[in-house]
């Protein structure tokens, strides 16, 4: 129950800070392609320290890394109240200082995820209802700060909950785990993973040019604050449920329907006419990640000895396809429309389904036949 609290704790803390950043940005005067921009440093920030942080967990110590993460981000994400003008204590209110301070966010988030799965595995705990506890923190997380409606008071909400993770944090028990050596460049993971990562890139590329500008496309469909804050509840609260059911399933099949049901969400975003029609995508959106993540995690914690790294690795992926996507995503909504950016969203998933295809093909046989506990 400990890492599950950690994990809602630290994910309603992530969302509820993340929600409403492309709005802040804009009212900071921030253009769609400086959005992107903020999206990106962000970005690289979760891609290195997720990188760095994950293999030193496999070599050195997880619950160490745990709670140092919890607790720089405890800080990392109060500084972030310096950025809103609203709030009493502004002094950094500008898109530059705004850019600074999701990077410090960015770094010291990515310290601790990888060492918090590897440990859920390693205590063979569930890992559908661990990541299920994450979806349900981003749900709390956006409700609120969608009742908030106030940039600084979310970043304090932020705060706080990274701080009671943290004192969860050190009534962790150890659990027993091997200490590895890993190269500081695990390129042979990289190269036996290739057909996971790849096709994870180029979806979560996609995803991330709707997402750095999704807050923006239901304001654009009449949706206020509130709204924007219901809409991405329905969707996490609909992996909160998924995700708990997803791990009876092979992994192989995990993966399939996740980048086919990505493909499809993205594809029906474009057809909105209000933002009311956005609810019931949401749950296929939720479906479709829950599929993605869980399917991803069980095929790398299970074909990999180096589980942090291979995971961490994952994480980095996901951060370093939030860097591209969120240019991509800002350019291409500031050239065209944002409509365009869903159509190439779905366009990146479809050739990483078919990479994914090429690849399981070829994988060891043991891979392809693997199936859940």
């Amino acid at each position: 129950m400990k890492t599950n609290a950690i994990q809602l704790l630290s994910n309603l803390a992530l969302s509820a800070s993340l929600l409403f950043i492309p709005n802040l940005a804009k009212d900071l005067g921030a253009s769609n392609t400086e959005v992107g921009l903020i999206g990106a440093v962000y970005g690289i920030a979760m891609f290195t320290s997720s990188y760095i942080f994950g293999r030193a967990s496999d070599v050195y110590s997880q619950r160490f890394f745990i709670r140092l993460g919890l607790a720089v981000s405890a800080l990392t994400f109060f500084l972030q109240v310096l950025t809103d003008p609203s709030s009493p204590i502004s002094i950094w209110a500008s898109p530059s200082m705004l850019a600074f301070s999701r990077g410090l966010v960015g770094f010291s988030f990515g310290m601790f995820p990888p060492a918090l799965t590897a440990y859920v595995y390693e205590a063979k705990k569930s890992m559908g209802e661990f990541t299920s506890f994450g979806a349900l923190g981003w749900s709390v997380g956006t409700f609120v700060a969608g009742l908030l409606a106030m940039y600084w008071n979310a970043f304090l909400l932020s705060s706080a909950s990274f701080t009671l993770a943290f004192l969860v944090s050190l009534t962790m028990p150890s659990v027993k785990g091997s200490r590895l050596q890993v190269p500081l460049f695990p390129k042979k993971i990289v190269v036996k993973n290739w057909y996971v990562y790849i096709p994870y890139l180029l979806r979560h590329t996609g995803a991330s040019c709707i997402w750095i500008i999704y807050p923006l496309y239901i304001a654009s469909l009449g949706g206020d604050k509130f709204w924007i804050g219901v809409i991405y509840t329905v969707n996490t609260g609909s992996q909160f449920i998924v995700m708990r059911y997803a791990d009876r399933y092979r992994d192989i099949t995990l993966l399939n329907a996740g980048l086919i049901l990505s493909l499809t969400t993205f594809l029906a975003f474009t057809v909105a006419q209000s933002f009311y029609q956005l609810l019931p995508i949401q749950v296929l959106l939720a479906s479709s990640w829950s599929c993605l993540y869980v399917g991803s995690l069980l095929y790398l914690m299970k074909h990999n000895v180096e589980k942090a790294t291979s995971t961490g690795l994952l994480d980095s992926v996901i951060h370093l396809s939030g860097v591209f996507g969120a240019v991509l995503g800002g350019v291409i909504s500031q050239l065209f429309e944002f409509k365009t950016t869903m159509y190439a969203a779905a366009l990146l998933t479809a050739v990483g389904f078919i990479l994914f295809r090429a690849g399981i093909k070829r994988a060891p046989i043991e891979g392809q036949e693997s199936k859940t506990n």
